[in-house]
């Protein structure tokens, strides 16, 4: 009896014994990290370092490659050239001009010509379509106007018309060709010519027959680029300003900054 006690003590101690060094196994796995673990946790599963590092240099030269590179941005920086215009005036057509005691009398003669006074005159003269838009058309194009309308009488809107297919036709088969004559003035109330008395003289009152949707000014023809010169459209335009003049369709005259033109009656 006593050493069946014994042997049931020793038991006991040999089981707590176990118990604590299995505790204390658990307790030490779980203080001390696996450095196996850890590498895998920081590195690429299933790679080696010499792989990771070949990962890294591609992420690298990736990035570098979405930087722009100097060519694009000097693609970027570089100017635009500017495209001058040619000149439309006394000095680079060789124009007569006809009096403009006659310009007068024929803008008061056209069958729809009325003298537009102020902005009330304008926009009645609209609503009755006797003033009727002006738009960019083939051979031509409007300039963006301060002290003018973007109106004419309607057979001073075909004579401009006209003369723009004539002017585009000039061209065609030249480097110049779709080169363009620019329009720099319209229909002025008398409220806007008066403003512009001090410095034109033939822009005083009633002596304007831009006051009467008679009349428009070409001041420049533009050309495509820069590898056409001016020789062609400044000949063209001359050739069909002259035409229609010489046809008795128009009367001209050639001004400082432009050549005025008027539809005859």
């Amino acid at each position: 009896m006593s050493q069946v006690k014994k042997r049931v003590k020793w038991n006991r101690v040999f089981g707590a014994a176990t118990l604590m060094v299995s505790m204390a196994v658990i307790l030490i796995a779980w203080i001390i990290p696996n450095p196996e673990q850890e590498s895998e946790n920081l590195t690429h599963p299933g790679m080696s370092l010499a792989e990771q590092s070949l990962v890294f240099e591609e992420d690298q030269m990736e990035d570098e490659s979405h930087e722009p590179s100097v060519e694009i941005a000097a693609e970027v920086d570089d100017v635009v050239e500017e495209i001058l215009p040619c000149a439309c005036n006394r000095t680079s057509l060789k124009l007569t001009g006809n009096p403009y005691s006659a310009h007068q009398k024929a803008a008061r003669n056209l069958p729809n010509s009325f003298f537009v006074k102020n902005v009330s005159e304008l926009n009645a003269g609209k609503q009755r379509k006797k003033l009727v838009p002006v738009s960019d058309g083939i051979g031509y194009h409007i300039a963006p106007l301060q002290h003018s309308h973007a109106y004419l009488l309607p057979e001073v809107k075909s004579l401009l018309e006209d003369m723009g297919v004539a002017f585009a036709n000039e061209l065609i088969g030249t480097p110049s060709e779709g080169t363009t004559f620019r329009v720099t003035s319209m229909t002025r109330t008398g409220d806007q010519q008066e403003k512009l008395g001090r410095k034109n003289v033939n822009a005083i009152g009633e002596s304007s027959t831009h006051s009467y949707g008679a009349s428009f000014d070409i001041a420049f023809t533009d050309r495509p680029n820069n590898n056409a010169d001016c020789s062609d459209p400044t000949w063209a335009i001359q050739r069909v300003i002259q035409s229609f003049q010489n046809s008795g369709r128009i009367l001209v005259v050639p001004e400082s900054g432009c050549i005025h033109i008027t539809l005859r009656p």
